[in-house]
Formats: structure tokens, sequence, C-alpha cells
């Protein structure tokens, strides 16, 4: 699957939850996910998150890793830190925007069927 696909899956799960609102940024925070050739730019805010092109570096996260790893991460399969502490990933930005994403990522995985 490409990275796009992987972002805008998240991006309709976030869309659907109401409950995220309140700690979305007012000012939008551009997450660029990337994986060899593959880049996704996700932008975060009280307005629609979407898939965006254009963005401030100042305001930037950015999230390197395999396909595998960013695919288990966003999928909700594996949290950010533990991909952080298995050198699976590399965060660049605040440290503030890698907790706001990692809240969002932990919030919006999707539903598994327990039993």
């Amino acid at each position: 699957m490409e990275m796009r696909e992987l972002v805008g899956q998240f991006v309709e799960r976030m869309q659907a939850l109401r409950h995220l609102m309140p700690i979305l940024p007012d000012e939008q925070l551009c997450v660029r996910f990337e994986s060899g050739d593959e880049t996704a730019l996700l932008l975060i805010g009280k307005e629609p998150a979407a898939l965006g092109m254009e963005h401030d570096e100042r305001k930037t996260l950015t999230v390197r890793g395999s396909k595998e790893a960013l695919a288990s991460l966003l999928n909700g399969e594996l949290k950010l830190q533990q991909l952080v502490r298995l050198q699976e990933v590399h965060v660049s930005g605040s440290f503030r925007q890698l907790l706001l994403l990692e809240s969002l990522l932990h919030l919006a995985k999707p539903y598994r069927d327990v039993g």
C-alpha cells in the first residue's frame, strides 16, 4: 500500500472521531511521513485534517522509517515511542509535536474486534 493511502486512511478515521477536536492545535501542524523515496504530508489542526502539499518548516514534524514500520504505526499496531526505541523510525520536530501526534495516533486507532 502506498504511503499516501495509509495517511489517507488515518485522515478518514480522524475526521470521523469528533472527540479529537479539543486536542487539535489552532495552528496547523504539518506531519511529513518519509519512507525511501515516498513522502506524504498530513496537516493537522482545528480545520479538517488533510493531505497537504505546502507547509511551514518550523511547524513540521518529520517521521522517517521503513514502509512496514510506518504502516504498523498508522494502522495502530505499534506506538510511535515503541518504534523510536526499536530504532525503526526517526522523528525530528519538537517534543510537543511528537506527543500530539502520538496521542492522535493512539486515539484514532482502528477498532479491533475482541473475542
